[in-house]
């Protein structure tokens, strides 16, 4: 376990605050928050920046009040100097972040004798924060920090703890004459984390761009399959895209939920700002792949992105509209695979899309209304615990809609229209469709099924049976 040495328990320990004791940047924070609430008051707010890094500083905290309780803290460095605390020394919060950015976290955690941070003229980073603590601790200091930014301060203490650093930083340290006297570093696999914030799991959703293909006997053909592949690429590239911005936008919901605390960014193992970086790219590179397969593949993605990014930034929180704009986001997908390949419109199938989509979006919503505390609102929603049974009855009556709606494309389209050779094989599909929609109800109205029904479906074998049946038989109608 780290401890600080003897010799230096009388020394003031001085601590940072962003990807320091917390694992976030708390300005990076605010102008995310910023930006979805509210994205013209963030461009005015960005004039104070004429004023210098500080001024911005305060603005942005006047814009926006950041909930700091929910930011998530590095546990091991938090334990670390709870235990120098309770040997008696001297714990300090000096950070870059605005002075009442400061005063909140040491509130929340009541551990420092003292929260120092920038205030406007005096932006409290590298060579100024030296200085500061050369003044106020002239006979030294232990300091802990977590980037080159720091460097400065860590070359004039007389103790170094790292948190989180870099490779590189932790070489330019070792060349210090201080000694490093502890070091926290992020445990995980950051290429894991990053499989888990693109959300590649539910590019299984995207495969719907294949049906248009696979419904209109298009698959014969090459060219098509090309094209119907790059529409698939494109929409989940562009899709992973979106969802990061999602996850920006729903931080503070995210990590009071039972379950999203843990996502990549609400959980701090991904940086913010990297997520800020990497979702328009690829945005940007899905669009282009769309495009090559169709410039229609390339509007319809366009129309999906309007749709998804909307919702993210304030219609999610609008109760029903939320899950009929996620039905919209599924159909959207089939007609971006139909129009990537050239096949005719099947208002069938879009019709019988929204209606099953729209059952699976309100089973998602039940499992998060029923979980909620009675008369409680759910945060970042605009549901309460006491629509439960508006959830549950709208979400059945949906899936039966979404059944007789298959039923009537059998009996009035299929059987005469003469494309199946044998297509009394397709009444398998209501009844395999209707098997699985009631069981995911029946999972989600005892509080068994997983938040997401298209996920659970993935994982489940019972799911992936009646999959491998629905197939099955579409294929001993179209070839016997």
């Amino acid at each position: 376990m780290n401890r600080i040495p003897a010799n230096l328990r009388s020394h003031p320990l001085v601590v940072d605050l962003d990807n320091t004791l917390l694992k976030t940047d708390t300005l990076v924070e605010s102008l995310i928050t910023l930006l979805f609430r509210s994205p013209l008051q963030l461009v005015v707010t960005l004039f104070a920046l004429f004023k210098g890094r500080s001024h911005f500083k305060q603005a942005m905290t006047r814009a926006v009040t950041l909930d700091v309780d929910t930011l998530p803290v590095r546990a091991d460095l938090m334990a670390f100097l709870e235990t120098a605390k309770a040997e008696g020394q001297a714990t300090y919060l000096v950070t870059a972040a605005d002075q009442s950015i400061a005063d909140a976290v040491a509130q929340r955690f009541g551990l420092f004798a003292e929260a120092k941070g920038s205030e406007p003229g005096q932006n409290l980073k590298s060579d100024h924060k030296r200085d500061w603590l050369k003044a106020r601790f002239p006979d030294g200091y232990i300091y802990a920090g977590d980037s080159s930014a720091d460097l400065p301060v860590w070359k004039d203490a007389d103790g170094i703890i790292l948190a989180g650093v870099s490779a590189s930083t932790r070489r330019s340290v070792e060349k210090l004459d201080a000694p490093v006297l502890a070091e926290f570093s992020e445990a995980g696999n950051v290429l894991r984390a990053w499989v888990k914030a693109l959300r590649l799991h539910q590019w299984a959703k995207n495969l719907l761009v294949f049906v248009p293909l696979l419904l209109s006997g298009l698959y014969v053909d090459p060219r098509t399959i090309i094209a119907a592949a790059e529409a698939f690429v494109g929409l989940g590239l562009a899709a992973s895209g979106t969802y990061i911005l999602n996850d920006l936008s729903d931080l503070p919901a995210d990590r009071c939920h039972r379950s999203k605390c843990f996502r990549p960014f609400a959980s701090g193992r991904l940086g913010v700002e990297l997520g800020l970086l990497v979702a328009p790219v690829l945005i940007i590179l899905g669009l282009v792949l769309a495009a090559l397969a169709s410039p229609l593949a390339a509007a319809a993605l366009a129309c999906y992105l309007a749709v998804t990014l909307s919702y993210s930034f304030s219609l999610k929180r609008k109760p029903l509209l939320d899950v009929v704009l996620l039905a919209v986001l599924f159909t959207l997908r089939l007609v971006i695979g139909a129009v990537a390949i050239g096949a005719e419109t099947s208002y069938w199938l879009f019709t019988f899309s929204m209606f099953f989509f729209l059952s699976l979006s309100l089973a998602k919503r039940h499992v998060e209304v029923a979980a909620a505390e009675p008369g409680q609102p759910i945060r970042g929603r605009g549901y309460r615990a006491d629509d439960a049974p508006l959830t549950l009855s709208l979400g059945v009556s949906s899936a039966m809609a979404a059944i007789v709606i298959i039923c009537l494309y059998v009996i009035e389209d299929a059987f005469p229209d003469g494309r199946y050779g044998a297509p009394e094989f397709l009444m398998a599909a209501p009844a395999m469709i209707g098997i699985w929609t009631l069981r995911i109800w029946l999972l989600a109205h005892r509080g068994e099924l997983d938040d997401d029904p298209v996920s659970f479906a993935v994982k489940d074998k019972i799911s992936l049976g009646l999959g491998v049946i629905l197939v099955a038989m579409f294929a001993a109608a179209s070839f016997l």
